[in-house]
């Protein structure tokens, strides 16, 4: 059975692909306006402004949303909202959120 950190360090191992894959788009003005966006990312240290934003976008898009304890460990910067822009690795992260990532940290959904 995997630690908290290692469960946490496989979430940012999966967005740390997607980056490497150029799946990935960042921050908040670019998530506005990339097509493509199959899944949302908040980090919990985000303000309560941007999650609301993002996850009116979510909704907006009928796509999921995830929140992590942290993102800017794999993307550097003080990135607090990504999106990932490919479907098999979008799915991947839904499966491995929905399959028990919450006792790590890691949900799915609104915050609310």
């Amino acid at each position: 059975m995997l630690t908290n950190k290692e469960q946490g360090d496989k979430f940012l191992t999966m967005v740390g692909f997607a980056k490497r894959a150029g799946a990935i788009v960042l921050g908040y003005d670019s998530l506005r306006t990339a097509k493509g966006v199959r899944l949302i990312a908040v980090s919990d240290t985000a303000s309560d402004n941007l999650k609301d934003d993002m996850e009116r976008l979510a909704d907006k898009r009928n796509i999921p949303i995830v929140y992590a304890p942290t993102l800017e460990d794999k993307v550097g910067g003080n990135v607090k909202a990504l999106g990932i822009t490919n479907s098999d690795m979008s799915r991947a992260i839904t499966d491995y959120v929905s399959d028990g990532a919450t006792q790590y940290g890691i949900r799915l959904g609104t915050r609310r």
